[in-house]
């Protein structure tokens, strides 16, 4: 099992990280017409959003889920609907922050990383600096954090300083499970993820600055 699934498994009810390990688990077996509960006006309007984004190459597993979890809460239509397209939205901001070359596990992390307050350039920072690294689990990791509670842009900066230093994605999901325990436990989670991120190791010199020379800036929203 990859990293990726453990860690949507062990958090299966945060959004983001069940639709990245819904991505990469193809081979579980599926409803053979998972929509048929939604309202014929609903289901063609979630069926048009999911043909968009076949034709524009985005993944369709987060609109899936989006749509299934509506369905799961009952939830009206119209409701759900407006989810999805909201889902899709995020979807495109994702590929115009992370680049072409961004894979469909990126692209919906860094879509679930948008909807819960990162910024377009926040991303793109990330993306500027990523080589021929994958940003699927620190993005992943970002969005949880960030619905437990710490603050974005503690955790936005400090995601961003780990990956400068060469994280690996074992680091990121180390540092996910441990602060997941101090929280538990009682820790508040700025200071559970500021504690251990104290714990991992630099595995490299930081990466090359953007192009203006200065250093990346993640606090952009008042």
């Amino acid at each position: 099992m990859t990293g990726i699934s453990r860690l949507g498994l062990a958090a299966a009810s945060v959004l983001t990280l069940a639709a990245v390990a819904g991505a990469q688990d193809s081979s579980r077996p599926r409803d053979t017409d998972p929509l048929s509960r939604l309202d014929q006006q609903s289901r063609y309007a979630v069926e048009m959003l999911l043909d968009s984004a076949r034709l524009a190459g985005l993944p369709t597993n987060p609109l899936e889920s989006k749509a299934l979890e509506g369905v799961s809460k009952r939830a009206s239509g119209r409701l759900i609907v407006m989810r999805v397209r909201e889902t899709y939205r995020t979807l495109k901001e994702a590929r115009t922050a992370l680049g072409s070359t961004a894979t469909q596990d990126e692209l919906a992390a860094g879509a679930g990383a948008l909807r819960v307050g990162i910024t377009q350039a926040e991303l793109s920072q990330l993306a500027r600096t990523r080589k021929d690294k994958q940003l699927t689990v620190p993005l992943v990791v970002l969005s949880d954090l960030v619905t437990r509670g710490v603050p974005r842009d503690t955790a936005s900066s400090t995601i961003f300083q780990l990956w400068q230093r060469g994280a690996a994605d074992d680091d990121f999901l180390g540092l996910w499970r441990g602060v997941e325990r101090d929280i538990v436990s009682g820790t508040d989670p700025g200071v559970a993820l500021l504690n251990r991120a104290r714990e991992v190791p630099s595995r490299g010199p930081p990466a090359a600055a953007p192009a203006s020379g200065r250093p990346p800036e993640t606090s952009e929203r008042p």
